[in-house]
């Protein structure tokens, strides 16, 4: 059997060998440019490069590299040392539908079984410039731990540093014991009631960070009810702060222009949505840790909650 489990994963390998997407390697000055723009950005620590997380990794440090992503797609290439873990391990079981984070100690519980104690650095990333990896980041924030670090780029950030990636199953675990040192805070949590209250509200804004074609209503994904967007919704998605090349993170100026030019200002309180919370997630991410913005909000039921309560109004259509 364990042969025939080896041949599987051989021919998987070969296959997303063939498969997978080529990024190209930057330059020693573009590599120092890329990491000359975290000290624009609000909080230039909670970034990191490839080539530091790679330095961190060997220093000796207290750190654990999580990789979000199902297994199939970790097996097929990771970065050396990191362990794979993915969404449904750290959701609510209490909702009639999924993606909710979830409960404290429930996610402590998860922490501690991969590893993870109180005096840890997480490194995360992920595949798609880093969303899931800001859903951790979001989650963590919420429930008082702030030790994490987003790998500027994910993967692709990683294999644009010229850096090299390990196949096959994860190294071993050992579970240990993890308490959030710090008190829960919920100022980044928008709640159905939260987003009711903000149609109406002036200075309120509804953020939509999905695709196009879902903002639309062309598309409906997945478990969602219904197709369209949230009334009064403004749109700008998620990729849309990210450099196309290799999935890194705008500037900050550039960021800046991007949500200022679509009406999104820091006097605003701003309520960001998705699907399940996940591309959302990274928008709050970018608005308060690289823009400084005070008030912003994951709407944590996102569309999926929205979509399944038929009394709630919907839009679609163009977007006004």
């Amino acid at each position: 059997m364990k042969k025939i489990l080896a041949l599987v994963l051989t021919l998987l390998v070969t296959l997303g060998a063939v498969g997978c997407n080529k990024v190209e390697v930057k330059s020693e000055e573009e590599l120092k440019e890329q990491k000359r723009k975290y000290a624009d950005y609000h909080n230039p620590d909670v970034l990191i490069s490839a080539l530091e997380a790679k330095e961190l990794m060997e220093s000796g440090e207290k750190v654990v590299v999580v990789d979000i992503r199902p297994t199939a797609e970790y097996v097929l290439g990771h970065i050396p040392g990191a362990i794979d873990i993915w969404r449904p391990s750290y959701e609510s079981k209490n909702y009639p539908f999924g993606g909710m984070a979830a409960e404290r100690e429930e996610m402590e519980k998860f922490l501690g079984s991969i590893g993870i104690d109180n005096e840890t650095l997480i490194l995360a990333y992920d595949a798609k410039g880093d969303y899931d990896a800001a859903r951790l980041w979001w989650i963590l924030d919420m429930y008082g731990y702030d030790n994490i670090k987003l790998i500027d780029g994910g993967l692709d950030g990683w294999k644009a540093a010229g850096l090299s990636t390990r196949t096959g199953a994860r190294p071993a675990v050992t579970p240990t014991e993890f308490k959030f040192p710090n008190p829960e805070n919920k100022s980044k949590l928008a709640t159905l009631e939260d987003v009711k209250a903000a149609i109406n509200d002036p200075n309120v804004i509804i953020l939509d960070t999905r695709s196009l074609e879902e903002a639309t209503g062309e598309k409906r994904l997945g478990d969602a009810k219904r197709a369209g967007r949230i009334p009064t919704s403004v749109w700008v998605e998620y990729v849309n702060a990210l450099n196309p090349d290799d999935n890194t993170f705008k500037t900050a100026q550039e960021l800046k222009a991007l949500f200022e030019e679509n009406g999104i200002t820091p006097d605003k309180t701003i309520i960001a949505y998705c699907q399940s919370a996940v591309r959302s997630a990274h928008t709050t991410f970018v608005l308060t840790q690289l823009l400084g913005y005070e008030n912003v909000k994951n709407y944590d039921g996102s569309w999926l909650e929205w979509s399944m309560n038929e009394d709630l109004e919907i839009e679609t259509g163009a977007l006004k």
